[in-house]
């Protein structure tokens, strides 16, 4: 039960990721306030495809290899997390800000990482508890 949340809980981030990774050039034409560098950055075709691409691939890893409890692949999702939120920390200066809910930062992007992590954290406890069960042997 708990490997299901944790797993349930990876593909909700990774869709909410695919989803902030779609809606990026609808948001730049509903703000064309921001200079045409900053909309080229989020919204242009790479960044889109790259972040739905890498979104696409971490909701396969949770629905199959995650939820068998194989290991790499939980090792796997966590270095996509990380490479995105290490990639999007560096060149989002509007993530600097998140903690600050007064100011517009990259909320949902966040909140997605720390919903996958978590989720990861439960599918890995869930797989080390079913094994020791089976192995007979106590956590």
């Amino acid at each position: 039960m708990i490997r299901k949340v944790g797993v349930g809980l990876v593909v909700a981030a990774y869709s909410a990721l695919l989803y902030t990774s779609l809606a990026a050039p609808a948001y730049a034409r509903a703000h064309m306030h921001l200079d045409a560098s900053m909309r080229a950055e989020y919204a242009g075709p790479w960044p889109v495809a790259l972040g739905s691409s890498l979104s696409i691939t971490g909701i396969m890893l949770a629905l199959i290899p995650i939820r068998r409890g194989e290991r790499w692949a939980i090792w796997t999702s966590l270095v996509t997390f990380i490479i995105m939120l290490g990639t999007r920390m560096a060149a989002d200066p509007r993530c600097l800000v998140v903690l600050d809910p007064h100011q517009h930062g990259c909320h949902t992007f966040m909140i997605a990482v720390l919903l996958g992590l978590a989720g990861l954290m439960l599918a890995r406890f869930g797989h080390a508890k079913v094994a020791s069960t089976l192995s007979g042997r106590p956590l």
